[in-house]
């Protein structure tokens, strides 16, 4: 079963740091293939048995990751966003997904429920 958590769903702008970890634990897993965080149902980062790669580049510049899947019972995959990195684009709905292989040596998908990250701050608006 894999989860997601954050530190805070609405976030200051300027004043708040995003910190979001995927959560892998199910005593039957045998193996985990992946775990992919995703926004807006686009994948942007993932962990594998290499290591963590990112999807999104522009985001990469701004955040830091890490992650592991070596351990079936504990593996997780987490990003964070330093407050002075983070913008107004940040928001949105992101969830977690895993492919793991479990003892009976079935091979499945599992996705996490929704979480909606709102940015929140001064906007400077130009009419035209």
């Amino acid at each position: 079963m894999i989860s997601i958590e954050v530190e805070k769903t609405i976030i200051e702008l300027g004043k708040t740091d995003i910190g979001i970890r995927c959560l892998v634990n199910d005593s039957g897993i045998e193996s985990i293939t992946v775990i992919q965080l995703l926004k807006n149902d686009t994948n942007t980062l993932s962990v594998t048995s290499v290591g963590v790669k990112w999807q999104d580049k522009e985001l990469e510049r701004r955040a830091v990751a890490d992650g592991t899947v070596s351990n079936p019972t504990s593996s997780y995959l987490q990003m964070k966003i330093d407050k002075k990195n983070v913008t107004e684009n940040d928001g949105g709905t992101y969830f977690c997904k895993s492919i793991a292989q479990y003892r009976n040596k079935s091979i499945l998908p599992d996705e996490s429920q929704e979480l909606i990250l709102n940015i929140t701050g001064n906007y400077i608006f130009q009419l035209k």
